[in-house]
């Protein structure tokens, strides 16, 4: 691969080429015209050809120059968008975050009040749902996702990783520490969501158990009225670690039988690339990263 000319001199051919005029190309950049001449001729010399055509009064672009012009037009508005991405962070006082439902509900919105405390002129805005929005179409800063990390054209940052519990209302449980078949009676409200099918699969395989026998009386992909019924003690349920672990170490729920289901999927931090430069989206990760290290540093053995 040909290495590529200096920057110099692919500037000044800009400013020349856009000016129309060496001597208004000198003027712009603040040299005298021999310099720009000669940044124009180690140009030439590096691309083998022609750029501009001298005349006794006028230097227009050639042939080749033309073809040339719009590659670096191009190549410069690119490096000014990047420096600016850098530098500008929009809303400065704003965080608009979107997340999922679940996430949003039951873990960022009663937990918010810390990060407010901390960052006292930041306003906070919440869109809950479960796509992933286009940052081009909406004025989203950060989004909270669950999955494997592949989001094309954005950076993805894993906040921590992730298990699916069995978990009940201890009054539900028969016992302390029940056997796998004294639990098939109590009603299994049923999150449909893919990595918890997954979950519900590997249960049955690994304690002999028919998919038929599990006892479901409800069924959706949102993980909040599961949770809510769960509290209410109206059944078990797989859910997520990081949504049960709060309530199983303030012994609101146990976990069933200490069952995990290790799941690639986890909650990831989502946005476009120059969007983790901001301020208040360094401060946001920090805090969230912290937030889920300490709920779901729990010890199961007080459960």
């Amino acid at each position: 691969m040909k290495s590529l000319p200096p920057l110099k001199s692919l500037q000044v051919f800009l400013c020349a080429a856009q000016s129309g005029s060496f001597k208004a190309a000198a003027e712009q950049l603040f040299v005298s015209q021999a310099a720009v001449s000669q940044q124009i001729r180690l140009l030439e010399q590096h691309v083998n050809c022609k750029l501009f055509e001298r005349e006794s009064k006028h230097t227009r672009l050639s042939a080749k120059g033309e073809l040339l012009l719009p590659y670096i037009e191009q190549a410069f508005e690119q490096i000014n968008s990047g420096i600016h991405a850098l530098s500008f962070e929009p809303y400065a006082n704003s965080l608009r975050i979107t997340a999922l439902h679940s996430i949003t509900s039951l873990l960022l919105i009663p937990k918010i009040h810390d990060f407010q405390q901390q960052y006292p002129q930041l306003s906070i805005q919440f869109s809950p749902n479960n796509r992933l929005d286009s940052f081009n179409d909406t004025d989203i800063d950060i989004a909270i996702r669950r999955g494997l990390g592949s989001y094309p054209g954005l950076e993805s940052r894993k906040l921590i990783d992730d298990a699916i519990m069995l978990v009940a209302c201890p009054r539900l449980l028969p016992e302390k520490n029940p056997e796998p078949a004294s639990i098939l009676d109590i009603p299994l409200l049923e999150d449909t969501s893919s990595d918890i099918e997954e979950a519900v699969a590997d249960f049955c395989l690994r304690y002999q158990v028919k998919r038929s026998r599990l006892n479901a009386r409800l069924k959706t992909t949102d993980a909040v009225p599961i949770i809510q019924n769960v509290l209410a003690g109206r059944g078990m349920a797989f859910v997520s670690k990081v949504l049960a672990a709060e309530h199983i170490k303030n012994g609101n729920l146990v976990n069933v039988l200490d069952y995990a289901y290790i799941t690639p999927k986890t909650l990831y931090l989502v946005a476009p690339a120059h969007h983790f430069h901001w301020q208040k989206i360094k401060r946001f990760e920090a805090w969230l990263k912290a937030l889920l290290q300490n709920h779901m540093n729990m010890n199961t053995d007080e459960c």
